[in-house]
Protein backbone atom coordinates (compact mmCIF):
# COMPACT_ATOMS: atom_id res chain seq x y z
CA UNK A 1 0.00 0.00 0.00
CA UNK A 2 2.79 2.43 0.93
CA UNK A 3 4.61 1.56 -2.26
CA UNK A 4 1.53 2.43 -4.35
CA UNK A 5 1.12 5.78 -2.59
CA UNK A 6 4.81 6.49 -3.13
CA UNK A 7 4.51 5.70 -6.86
CA UNK A 8 1.39 7.84 -7.15
CA UNK A 9 3.15 10.76 -5.44
CA UNK A 10 6.12 10.43 -7.81
CA UNK A 11 3.87 10.38 -10.86
CA UNK A 12 1.96 13.46 -9.71
CA UNK A 13 5.15 15.37 -8.86
CA UNK A 14 6.65 14.49 -12.23
CA UNK A 15 3.52 15.66 -14.02
CA UNK A 16 3.48 18.97 -12.16
CA UNK A 17 7.15 19.61 -12.88
CA UNK A 18 6.55 18.90 -16.56
CA UNK A 19 3.56 21.28 -16.72
CA UNK A 20 5.55 24.33 -15.62
CA UNK A 21 7.15 26.47 -18.29
CA UNK A 22 10.84 27.23 -18.23
CA UNK A 23 10.87 30.04 -20.78
CA UNK A 24 10.02 33.69 -20.33
CA UNK A 25 7.82 35.30 -22.99
CA UNK A 26 9.55 38.05 -25.02
CA UNK A 27 9.27 41.62 -23.72
CA UNK A 28 6.74 43.86 -25.42
CA UNK A 29 6.94 47.63 -24.86
CA UNK A 30 4.18 49.45 -23.02
CA UNK A 31 1.58 47.28 -21.41
CA UNK A 32 -1.06 45.25 -23.10
CA UNK A 33 -3.72 43.26 -21.37
CA UNK A 34 -5.44 40.78 -23.61
CA UNK A 35 -8.13 38.56 -22.22
CA UNK A 36 -9.68 35.81 -24.24
CA UNK A 37 -13.06 34.71 -22.90
CA UNK A 38 -14.27 31.12 -22.80
CA UNK A 39 -17.55 32.01 -24.50
CA UNK A 40 -18.43 30.38 -27.83
CA UNK A 41 -16.92 32.48 -30.59
CA UNK A 42 -14.04 34.64 -29.52
CA UNK A 43 -13.93 37.96 -27.71
CA UNK A 44 -10.68 39.76 -26.97
CA UNK A 45 -10.21 42.80 -24.72
CA UNK A 46 -7.09 44.87 -25.36
CA UNK A 47 -6.21 47.81 -23.14
CA UNK A 48 -3.26 50.05 -22.52
CA UNK A 49 -2.19 50.45 -26.13
CA UNK A 50 0.21 53.38 -26.26
CA UNK A 51 2.32 54.87 -29.07
CA UNK A 52 5.51 52.83 -28.61
CA UNK A 53 7.26 51.12 -31.50
CA UNK A 54 8.63 47.56 -31.36
CA UNK A 55 11.86 48.85 -29.79
CA UNK A 56 9.97 50.49 -26.93
CA UNK A 57 10.55 54.03 -28.21
CA UNK A 58 7.78 56.63 -28.07
CA UNK A 59 6.60 57.59 -31.56
CA UNK A 60 5.60 61.20 -32.28
CA UNK A 61 6.13 62.99 -28.95
CA UNK A 62 3.65 65.87 -28.86
CA UNK A 63 1.97 64.77 -32.13
CA UNK A 64 -1.47 63.26 -31.54
CA UNK A 65 -1.95 62.18 -35.17
CA UNK A 66 1.35 60.23 -35.31
CA UNK A 67 0.74 58.70 -31.90
CA UNK A 68 -2.77 57.60 -32.89
CA UNK A 69 -1.39 55.99 -36.06
CA UNK A 70 1.24 54.10 -34.04
CA UNK A 71 -1.35 52.84 -31.57
CA UNK A 72 -3.47 51.46 -34.42
CA UNK A 73 -0.39 49.72 -35.84
CA UNK A 74 0.18 48.19 -32.38
CA UNK A 75 -3.46 47.09 -32.26
CA UNK A 76 -3.04 45.27 -35.58
CA UNK A 77 -0.17 43.26 -34.06
CA UNK A 78 -2.06 42.53 -30.82
CA UNK A 79 -5.19 41.40 -32.68
CA UNK A 80 -3.15 39.20 -35.03
CA UNK A 81 -2.04 37.18 -31.99
CA UNK A 82 -5.66 35.99 -31.80
CA UNK A 83 -6.20 35.58 -35.53
CA UNK A 84 -8.15 38.83 -35.72
CA UNK A 85 -7.86 42.11 -37.61
CA UNK A 86 -9.21 45.61 -37.11
CA UNK A 87 -12.36 44.40 -38.91
CA UNK A 88 -13.18 42.44 -35.73
CA UNK A 89 -13.17 45.55 -33.51
CA UNK A 90 -16.60 46.22 -31.99
CA UNK A 91 -15.76 48.95 -29.48
CA UNK A 92 -13.00 51.57 -29.17
CA UNK A 93 -12.28 53.75 -26.16
CA UNK A 94 -9.89 56.64 -26.66
CA UNK A 95 -8.17 58.12 -23.60
CA UNK A 96 -6.75 61.48 -24.67
CA UNK A 97 -4.53 63.73 -22.59
CA UNK A 98 -6.31 66.98 -21.85
CA UNK A 99 -8.51 68.83 -19.46
CA UNK A 100 -10.77 66.39 -17.64
CA UNK A 101 -14.23 66.16 -19.15
CA UNK A 102 -13.57 68.14 -22.32
CA UNK A 103 -12.55 66.84 -25.73
CA UNK A 104 -11.46 69.47 -28.22
CA UNK A 105 -13.56 69.39 -31.44
CA UNK A 106 -10.37 69.11 -33.55
CA UNK A 107 -9.33 66.07 -31.47
CA UNK A 108 -12.75 64.50 -32.02
CA UNK A 109 -12.37 64.99 -35.78
CA UNK A 110 -8.89 63.44 -35.73
CA UNK A 111 -10.09 60.39 -33.76
CA UNK A 112 -13.18 59.97 -35.95
CA UNK A 113 -10.95 60.06 -39.04
CA UNK A 114 -8.59 57.48 -37.50
CA UNK A 115 -11.54 55.20 -36.69
CA UNK A 116 -12.72 55.53 -40.28
CA UNK A 117 -9.26 55.01 -41.80
CA UNK A 118 -8.29 52.01 -39.71
CA UNK A 119 -11.44 50.24 -38.55
CA UNK A 120 -14.47 51.25 -40.60
CA UNK A 121 -12.51 50.74 -43.85
CA UNK A 122 -11.70 47.18 -42.75
CA UNK A 123 -15.29 46.30 -41.87
CA UNK A 124 -18.86 47.02 -42.90
CA UNK A 125 -19.64 47.88 -39.28
CA UNK A 126 -18.55 51.04 -37.52
CA UNK A 127 -17.56 50.18 -33.95
CA UNK A 128 -18.99 51.83 -30.86
CA UNK A 129 -16.65 54.65 -29.93
CA UNK A 130 -16.10 56.72 -26.81
CA UNK A 131 -13.59 59.45 -26.15
CA UNK A 132 -12.39 60.41 -22.69
CA UNK A 133 -10.17 63.29 -21.73
CA UNK A 134 -7.79 62.58 -18.85
CA UNK A 135 -5.18 64.86 -17.25
CA UNK A 136 -2.18 62.55 -17.67
CA UNK A 137 -1.14 59.27 -19.28
CA UNK A 138 1.99 57.78 -17.68
CA UNK A 139 4.21 60.66 -18.81
CA UNK A 140 3.74 64.05 -20.41
CA UNK A 141 4.82 63.00 -23.92
CA UNK A 142 2.11 60.36 -24.32
CA UNK A 143 -1.05 61.98 -25.65
CA UNK A 144 -3.27 58.94 -26.27
CA UNK A 145 -4.05 55.44 -25.05
CA UNK A 146 -6.58 53.19 -26.77
CA UNK A 147 -8.48 50.11 -25.67
CA UNK A 148 -10.62 47.90 -27.89
CA UNK A 149 -13.01 45.00 -27.68
CA UNK A 150 -12.90 42.67 -30.68
CA UNK A 151 -15.04 39.64 -31.49
CA UNK A 152 -15.26 36.95 -34.15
Amino acid sequence: MNRRLYLLALLLAGGLAHAQTTTTPPYKPGYTYKVETAVPGQTVYISGQRPFNANGQLVGPGNLARQTTQVFENLKVALAEFGMTLANVKQITYHVKGETGQIDPATTQLLDAATNDYVAQASNDTPIQSQKSIPKIVNDDILIEIEVIAAK
